[in-house]
């Protein structure tokens, strides 16, 4: 008899944290994931969460062998981790609880521990050679360790394993010893290791920058920073490329920094040749903190001239950029020479900025251009300004408001902001100026100042301005009677305002909708179904079904097919039946939907007065009922994937 054939081995155990492997016995090689700078990191800070607590570590779960399943405590020689006794039976410290000699899985979770006293027990290891060579990734680490005992013990331990170690070990340490450097207590570490490599390998600095890891890749920005293997423009397409705000804001900093040296150095490129990269980097719209990291990194290393500041204020797209730059511009340059470009930029807080300076630059006189600004913060500034220096605006808008050829929509606004007693007779002059958005502000003007007669909000619904209609609405938006004579205006979106108005704030009832839903415009018509919703069920069902017949207006038709689905399944299949090969396929998939619906819930023939007509629809579309099922489970299928 053949013996069985043995279970293969168990492959190595991925599905556990590089701190359970630890715990689980598993040497310092078979624990960590690979030989990266992240991998070590990653173990310390697996082992260190698994050594909160003391006592055995507890494996849940179950493995698969072959065909069988196992207790994964059944294939693990686990127990306890090392941990401190504070005091032994006779009463004096017992010290560290560990194998007598520990093995290395206990050395490696010691080196790793939460507790201070075992990471500087295991350092000790080193005076009897118990320390085992795989551990010198984690003495490294110990370097930069926030406990200074820890770090007292681990530096005289490093120095001594990297004289005994080769070349090719200490190189390989090189990208753990520059991930380092990003702690408070890293710079010892990546100096003694990089004296023994001879400066920054390229090799390690590739690694780094190859990371998954946010961090791993700044510690390498960093490093091809120190060793002259990053210029100016690769920074900033790196930092164009990057996925990580944080590291592409490390490579913003570091490209300024490399910038600046360019300029220093004999020879180098000219001022604009240099700062052409930072200025293609900043014209691209980005994330606003990264703008702004390159902005002051820039500005920080003196690359940046009053010139360049009002530039970026002017027309960096993106607005947390462009008043950065004005703060700074105001804070550190005197920006009169640029009052011209600021007081017309886009922005209206630099447009602000610069209007309040005109009077301090004496140039008053130019005040009055901006009393009629777009913006009203800006047309407050320009007013204020100009009453400090013994001016009046409202004079300025009244003769603005009385010319109709030299009159503007913030001319009209700016005279209801500083009012006078004459004004509502002006401003009701302008009601009826020829362009439509002087008539809108004008309206808009009478209701600020309280003005507006009662009716006439109703009147200027008809207006055939959209501005001017909508502004009429929000003057009567909290009066129903106003809003139900609105509905009878000859503009679609007006009755559409008005019915949605009544609805969500007066509490209109269901049924004044119901006529809305043969109104041929299609907005009243989505806002009547909206207001009829659920109480479709009780109009009649010829109603419906002749909202829905295929003559009628697309909208009317899609709300008829709606609606009349809250009939019977006879009529919403006789509606979905008589759309099935509409025009408009978005309509004509619903409708075979609904129709496909409709045919699965009925088990037995129609009957009724419909009976005849649903039946002759059916055998029309018999040869397509298959693609329409098809159809839909495809339809199923990729909502499912999503």
């Amino acid at each position: 008899m053949t013996p069985p054939e043995p279970l293969p081995p168990l492959l190595p155990t991925r599905h556990r944290s590089p701190g359970e492997r630890l715990l689980h016995g598993k040497g310092i090689a078979a624990a960590a994931d690979g030989v990266r700078a992240e991998d070590w990191t990653g173990l310390d800070q697996s082992a260190h969460l698994a050594t909160w607590w003391t006592g055995s570590a507890r494996s849940s779960g179950r493995v698969r062998v072959g065909f069988h399943w196992f207790d994964s405590r059944e294939l693990d020689a686990h127990g306890a981790p090392p941990h401190w006794h504070e005091a032994g039976p006779d009463g004096r410290p017992a010290g560290v609880a560990w194998s007598r000699p520990p093995t290395e899985s206990e050395i490696a979770l010691a080196l790793c521990h939460d507790d201070p006293r075992l990471r500087a027990a295991a350092l000790r290891l080193s005076a009897d050679g118990t320390l085992p060579a795989a551990a010198l990734p984690l003495v490294l680490l110990r370097c930069a360790d926030t406990d200074g005992t820890v770090r007292g013990l681990a530096r005289p331990v490093l120095g001594g394993m990297l004289d005994t170690a080769g070349d090719a070990t200490v190189r390989a340490l090189a990208p753990l010893a520059l991930l380092l450097d990003l702690r408070r207590h890293g710079g010892w570490a990546r100096e003694a290791v990089l004296a023994r490599t001879g400066g920054i390998p390229a090799d390690a600095v590739a690694e780094l920058l190859a990371s998954r890891r946010p961090e791993c890749r700044t510690a390498g920005v960093r490093a091809a920073e120190s060793a002259g293997l990053l210029d100016a423009a690769a920074a900033y397409a790196m930092a164009e490329s990057e996925a990580d705000v944080s590291v592409a804001g490390h490579a913003a900093r570091a490209a300024a920094r490399l910038t600046r040296r360019a300029l220093d150095a004999p020879g180098g490129p000219t001022r604009a040749a240099a700062l052409a990269p930072f200025h293609a980097f900043m014209a691209a719209r980005r994330d606003p903190d990264l703008g702004r990291a390159a902005l002051t990194a820039a500005h920080a290393s003196g690359l940046l001239r009053a010139e360049d500041l009002a530039r970026l204020a002017v027309g960096h797209p993106e607005p947390r950029a462009r008043r950065h730059a004005l703060g700074t511009l105001l804070a550190e340059h005197d920006p009169t020479p640029y009052l011209d470009a600021l007081a017309d930029a886009r922005d209206a807080a630099v447009r602000r900025a610069a209007v309040a300076r005109l009077r301090s630059a004496g140039r008053a006189g130019e005040l009055t251009r901006h009393l009629t600004d777009a913006n009203a913060s800006v047309r407050a500034v320009a007013r204020r300004e100009l009453e400090a220096d013994g001016g009046d605006a409202h004079p300025v808008y009244r003769a603005l408001c009385a010319d109709p050829a030299a009159v503007t929509p913030a001319a009209v606004t700016g005279l209801a902001e500083r009012p006078g007693p004459g004004d509502p007779a002006l401003l009701h002059s302008l009601t009826c100026h020829p362009r439509g958005p002087v008539r809108a502000r004008a309206v808009g003007a009478l209701r600020m100042l309280g003005a507006l007669p009662g009716g006439a909000p109703v009147a200027f619904a008809d207006d055939p301005d959209r501005a001017v209609r909508h502004t009429a609405l929000r003057a009567v938006r909290r009066l129903p009677d106003a809003l139900r004579a609105c509905l009878a205006t000859a503009h679609g979106d007006v009755r559409a305002a008005a019915l949605d108005l009544l609805a969500s704030r007066h509490g209109l009832d269901w049924r004044e909708a119901v006529p809305f839903l043969e109104d041929p415009d299609p907005r009243v018509t989505r806002v009547a179904r909206r207001v009829v919703g659920w109480n479709a069920s009780e109009l009649p069902l010829p109603f419906l079904l002749g909202l829905a017949a295929p003559g009628r207006p697309l909208a009317q038709r899609a709300v008829g097919l709606a609606l009349v689905g809250h009939h019977d399944d006879a009529g919403a299949l006789l509606a979905a039946l008589r759309l099935a090969d509409d025009t408009d396929p978005a309509l004509r998939g619903e409708a075979r939907l609904r129709a496909v619906r409709a045919l699965r819930r009925l088990d037995e023939e129609v009957g009724g007065p419909h009976g005849e007509e649903i039946r002759r629809l059916v055998e029309r579309h018999a040869a397509a009922l298959p693609l329409w099922y098809e159809e839909i489970r495809r339809r199923n299928r990729a909502a499912r994937r999503r």
